[in-house]
């Protein structure tokens, strides 16, 4: 079977990953350290990739849970314990027996085999004993670290969702005891609900983590990383050509690679100068479907200010002329922003507005 040199959706592995060289270093040294880090970016920047590329590097122990799909306490705590159990690598009769030591409670713990032979855990207990379960089931990761005298890492993805779950202060109450062995990641993709969580002073998260940026990686790194690419399978692409597509994808991972990926699929030797305008077309009508449920989730006036912020590029908003084009006063204005940060539409940087997903706002522009 042919490897293709690049590769979107889902996380990517070593084969498939471009630089990130001082994220990964500073990353590895704040959990040395045994700081719990926050990470946020929007989706598709390669935040959860980043975070399990470089764990993989470490002999730290770590344990993964994407929140996305959990819909109510009941079900976190029991895919956390499926989560931490399957961390432990070992055969499945090893792990209840581990378990049945450490906890407090009696566990009935099931496990079933998919047909590959791979284990899952489930713990059967009522939803009115989800309280005490829990906790159990929280202090696990440190019960495990205390008894292997080793620090072990928990990376919690796309962790905005907790808010849906109601648990925050049962989780901060619990995690803020475990900071001598545990490390934790708290990873998510919606800005203002992230932010809200950790920098807010009412919030139980507040001052509980150290912030990592994540920014886009660098021209240079995609330049080398791209014809490499080409050159495994003996194609060329020219410097200007990749310029093209991170014109489009502005660094986001995903796209960059996706874009690169119709770009390889499409030739036989040598990218043509109209090749890149052409699969981002493809691109953007394979992902019209998504762009379209965006678009419409939108009210009328958040609309009007998505199509003024990128005509006007984002800047000095609010002058009386620019304002007129588009018939909004200063209020209705501030208040259609404020909803599409709400909605992590768009964000700020440097007194500028811009849209965080590049492909939507060119979809946009074609609209």
């Amino acid at each position: 079977m042919i490897r293709k040199p690049f590769h979107y959706g889902g996380t990517v592995g070593k084969l498939h990953f471009c630089n990130r060289t001082i994220e990964i270093n500073e990353l590895k040294a704040d959990l040395d350290s045994g700081l719990n880090l926050l990470l946020y970016a929007p989706r598709r920047f390669g935040k959860t990739s980043l975070v399990l590329h470089t764990l993989k590097q470490t002999d730290y122990q770590y344990i993964f849970l994407d929140f996305m799909s959990i819909v109510d306490e009941h079900e976190f705590i029991n895919e956390y314990f499926n989560a931490i159990a399957k961390s432990l690598n070992t055969t499945a009769d090893k792990v209840v027996d581990f378990f049945k030591k450490i906890l407090k409670i009696t566990p009935n713990i099931s496990v079933n085999f998919d047909i590959n032979g791979a284990p899952s855990f489930k713990l059967n207990f009522l939803h009115s004993e989800n309280k005490i379960v829990l906790k159990e089931v929280l202090e696990l990761p440190y019960l495990y670290a205390k008894h292997h005298k080793k620090r072990v890492v928990v990376i919690f993805d796309e962790f905005q969702e907790v808010v849906n779950l109601g648990i925050e202060d049962k989780l901060r109450s619990v995690l803020q005891h475990h900071e001598d062995l545990v490390s934790y990641l708290f990873l998510g993709s919606k800005k203002s609900i992230m932010t809200n969580l950790f920098f807010n002073s009412t919030k139980p998260f507040h001052k509980s983590v150290k912030h990592l940026p994540i920014n886009a990686i660098e021209a240079q790194h995609w330049q080398s990383y791209i014809q490499e690419g080409f050159a495994t399978h003996k194609k060329t692409i020219a410097p200007a050509h990749i310029d093209a597509i991170l014109a489009v994808s502005k660094g986001f991972p995903y796209y960059t690679q996706q874009i690169a990926s119709e770009l390889f699929n499409g030739v036989e030797k040598h990218v043509a100068d109209d090749s890149v305008a052409e699969a981002v077309t493809a691109l953007l009508e394979k992902e019209e479907d998504l762009f379209l449920n965006e678009w419409n989730r939108l009210s009328q006036q958040q609309k009007k200010a998505l199509k003024f912020l990128i005509h006007f590029g984002g800047e000095n908003i609010y002058q009386k002329e620019k304002m007129e084009t588009f018939n909004f006063t200063s209020s209705s204005l501030k208040k259609a922003v404020e909803g599409l940060v709400a909605k992590d539409v768009i964000d700020m940087k440097q007194h500028c507005y811009y849209l965080q997903d590049p492909l939507f706002e060119l979809f946009l522009k074609r609209m």
